[in-house]
């Protein structure tokens, strides 16, 4: 018969740091203590109207959620219009809940995910005040990416579009114009998350 006295002191050792870290001082351990239990419906951050009058008025949406993932994409096409006209237009929102564990909390999570796609990613991105807890942007070559980080979410956003010339060739949109919109788009998404 195999003698359990060898794992005696390693369970009186895991029951101390348990014990300890019940009574430690850092309640944000805890996913009690996180901000979103659950995700947001996505689709609903950017509102019906904002989608219109920025993405297109006849737009589709696509969206999937799970427990802790999901997203939302909006896609405006005009494919029968003649001479100069935005083409297309696609908005695309990921978002992540983290959850506090024993050595991290859930808004630390959130912006370790800010840092490793940005990161991760061929472009350069900026801070930007105003919204959000923590944001930082990218011009694209064909729209803007947004990183914005809300509680314990992480909201990774894309807005980009392609014209149409008065030659009837297809060109990026406006780079002034899709930096503009894009905020505008994150602005809101940041507001609606911060009241969901």
């Amino acid at each position: 018969m195999r003698s359990l006295t060898p794992l005696w002191p390693v369970v009186v050792l895991a029951s101390l740091g348990l014990l300890a870290a019940g009574c430690g001082e850092n309640s944000n351990l805890d996913p009690v203590h996180d901000r979103y239990k659950a995700l947001p419906w996505i689709c609903d951050l950017v509102s019906p109207a904002t989608a219109s009058r920025v993405i297109g008025a006849s737009l589709q949406t696509d969206a999937l959620s799970v427990e802790t993932t999901g997203y939302c994409a909006w896609t405006y096409r005009d494919l029968g219009s003649e001479g100069a006209h935005p083409l297309e237009r696609r908005l695309s929102l990921h978002v992540s809940l983290h959850r506090s564990s024993d050595t991290r909390s859930g808004s630390d999570g959130a912006l370790e995910e800010l840092d490793r796609l940005s990161e991760d990613s061929p472009n350069d991105f900026e801070r930007v005040l105003g919204f959000g807890e923590y944001t930082v942007r990218s011009t694209t070559t064909d729209g803007v990416d947004y990183i914005i980080v809300v509680g314990n979410l992480n909201l990774k956003m894309g807005y980009s579009g392609r014209d149409v010339d008065a030659a009837g060739r297809m060109a990026p949109m406006p780079r002034d114009q899709a930096t503009q919109q894009a905020e505008v788009l994150a602005r809101e998404v940041a507001a609606n998350t911060a009241q969901a």
